[in-house]
């Protein structure tokens, strides 16, 4: 394994790693459970959610190490006490109110848990962010607060250094370069991931991911950001796809990563990720030890479809939006103007989850106003950043005189673009 004598993020630039990661990882995309319908479990966006999903025991307690905004909220669904830690306290704030029971701010290398506290010690993409110096002292607290009978099960960026050149043979500007678009400060091969956790566990299993299934937007990004080759008019065709063209070729993705994983196939090293579990108890089946789907079948799924709009293709948004977002809830940036056209035989309310991220808001309120086949439903002065839930009541008369017809208009009275 390689040997740092000074810290990478150092030789990258990055002299204050909690600011780097302060809000790097905080989006609006995250995997809302709330919207998370049972064909999701196909698209390869939420393949490494999944992996965890099925090898989660129902009802165990479960530590997220490096939690960002949530990502594995889903579990809920399987009625886990779920637990997070970030570096950062966005993050930290983020995943609270996506769901999760607990989360706090601290450094994975001191965990505030006593001995003993957790069933499941999971992650996903955070130890390749974890540097060398650092990463025995962190497995070490992982085993510390893992039950006895406890399982670690980790989603792993990796490297390949015979195609790769590795840390020693970056420049300083190559080194920034590489550092700042992930994050990654501590990539090392598969085996080397394994041999670190046999150090502090009896029981290591790992497998290769992603040889052959990547997201639209993974290829592209593994091409023009890391310099991976792929063929160019495979390329041009992926930047072409539209959003549902991307949504389709993603699930088809996500169904072959599935089959691979329920046949047990074993994949060629791939140098870019690895799922791996340990434990001091043997190890039991590497994929779908407690596969229990029922709760991606349960209630949730009679939201109604107008609950997430963009899920409905009888709704039109005008021009005043831009496309959505690719993680539920498939969340929309608006203009200062902005219009839905749509259906529905029985309208007493409409509820919507706004948000925005006008830096000067507290300040300056942003002003809002909510029309419904231009009659005024509501105004209000937002005031806070964050994840907002309302909900719009519709007059009987006005509903009566629709006719089944509706456009819900929004107007801002400014906006903002990062």
């Amino acid at each position: 394994m390689p040997n740092h004598d000074k810290s990478l993020y150092t030789r990258a630039g990055v002299s204050d790693v909690d600011d780097f990661y302060r809000t790097k990882f905080v989006s609006d995309e995250v995997l809302d459970a709330r919207y998370f319908k049972a064909l999701d479990r196909f698209d390869i966006r939420f393949a490494r959610t999944m992996w965890i999903y099925d090898n989660v025991r129902a009802g165990s307690s479960v530590l997220d190490l490096g939690c960002g905004a949530g990502m594995l909220a889903l579990l809920k669904r399987k009625g886990v006490t779920l637990t997070g830690v970030d570096l950062s306290p966005e993050c930290s704030l983020a995943a609270r109110r996506n769901g999760y029971d607990f989360t706090m701010t601290t450094k994975l290398s001191h965990l505030p848990f006593a001995d003993e506290t957790f069933d499941y010690v999971v992650s996903l993409d955070v130890i390749g962010h974890i540097g060398f110096e650092e990463k025995d002292a962190v497995f070490s607290e992982v085993s510390r607060v893992l039950r006895p009978d406890g399982v670690t099960m980790h989603g792993i960026e990796c490297t390949d250094r015979a195609a790769r050149r590795n840390y020693e043979e970056m420049t300083a500007e190559a080194l920034q370069k590489f550092v700042e678009i992930d994050g990654h400060v501590g990539l090392e091969e598969e085996q080397e991931h394994g041999q670190r956790f046999l150090r502090f566990f009896k029981h290591v299993a790992w497998e290769p991911r992603y040889a052959l299934c990547l997201s639209s937007d993974e290829f592209l990004k593994q091409a023009d950001k890391y310099g991976l080759e792929f063929e160019e008019d495979f390329l041009d065709y992926l930047r072409g796809l539209s959003f549902n063209e991307r949504r389709a070729f993603d699930m088809a993705m996500g169904y072959v990563f599935g089959k691979i994983s329920d046949f047990n196939l074993t994949l060629p090293k791939s140098g870019l990720y690895v799922f791996l579990k340990a434990a001091d108890v043997p190890l039991g089946p590497f994929y779908n030890e407690h596969r229990d789907r029922e709760a991606l079948y349960s209630s949730h799924e009679s939201l109604k479809e107008l609950t997430c709009l963009d899920r409905n293709s009888a709704v039109t948004f005008d021009d005043g939006w831009y496309e959505p977002n690719l993680l539920p809830p498939i969340a929309r940036w608006m203009s200062r103007e902005a219009r839905i056209r749509f259906q529905a035989n029985d309208l007493s309310e409409i509820s919507l989850d706004l948000t925005t991220h006008i830096p000067d808001v507290r300040e300056r309120p942003l002003l809002l106003e909510f029309i419904l086949n231009d009659e005024l439903l509501t105004t209000f002065q937002l005031w806070r950043n964050g994840w907002l839930r309302m909900k719009l009541f519709v007059p009987e008369l006005l509903f009566a005189r629709a006719d089944g017809d509706f456009e819900l208009e929004i107007r801002a009275d400014r906006t903002w673009q990062p």
